[in-house]
């Protein structure tokens, strides 16, 4: 059993980790911002307050990043969540999390399939071309709902680089039968796959649509260090002056 002065070694040795391992690049006449320190002190607090490390630090990070980017650019209708798709777990994994903002605690956490050209039981391959049938990275707005052929579904929309087609290509957040656990029972542990969509299990989607419909921050993070080096609103640090005000 650990002693109370061995857990608050641990505790140390992961922060430093974690600090470490903290790989935000800000521009050179930011480098030196006392912000920084307070900003990483800031994303370490909150990720402990969520209790689960299945999220990687990394993906968290990315995604509270741009959250607070998205905030300042007053581009967030719905401020309340934001949902982080990791696509570096395997399919079989609850790899998308909606995260209460306020309280930082995951209120969801679900099953989420990625794109039919985008790997099998891994997310490896991502495009914003049409009919490329690939997921895409990045960040979206979760915007409006419809009802179709997947009965309740949200469209998103993509702001970077990679993901400014979502919208033309129907790239949306709805629920399938191929995105369950029952479905992978019958297909070797692996989720089923989409035309890029984001799917979620059918009796879980319309809950978490309506919880984040209407303007919130949706990001899918795949580990790719070429977008983390790419994406601007991940290169943008002008929202530390409106968190740290």
């Amino acid at each position: 059993m650990l002693t109370k002065l061995s857990c608050k070694i641990l505790l140390l040795v992961v922060v430093s980790f974690l600090f470490m391992n903290f790989s935000d690049t800000p521009p050179k006449d930011q480098s030196n911002s006392p912000l920084l320190n307070e900003w990483k002190q800031l994303v370490y607090s909150n990720y402990s307050c969520l209790s689960d490390t299945s999220l990687s630090f990394q993906a968290f990070r990315q995604g509270l990043h741009g959250f607070y980017e998205l905030q300042a650019q007053g581009k967030l209708e719905n401020e309340n969540y934001l949902t982080i798709v990791d696509f570096t777990q395997h399919s079989s994994k609850k790899r998308l999390y909606v995260i209460d903002t306020e309280r930082f605690e995951i209120v969801y956490k679900s099953l989420c399939s990625h794109g039919k050209n985008t790997g099998g039981e891994k997310a490896e391959h991502f495009s914003n071309k049409v009919g490329s049938l690939q997921s895409s990275l990045g960040f979206f707005i979760a915007n409006e709902t419809y009802s179709g052929k997947f009965d309740l579904a949200m469209r998103l929309d993509g702001l970077e680089y990679c993901n400014y087609n979502a919208r033309d290509r129907g790239i949306v957040v709805h629920g399938a039968k191929y995105a369950t656990s029952e479905f992978m029972v019958k297909n070797n542990n692996v989720l089923g796959r989409s035309f890029g969509c984001p799917a979620l299990p059918i009796n879980e989607a319309e809950e978490i649509i309506s919880t984040i419909q209407d303007g919130s921050c949706f990001y899918i993070y795949g580990g790719d260090q070429r977008y983390s080096q790419r994406s601007k609103i991940l290169n943008n640090f002008d929202f530390l002056a409106n968190i740290f005000d």
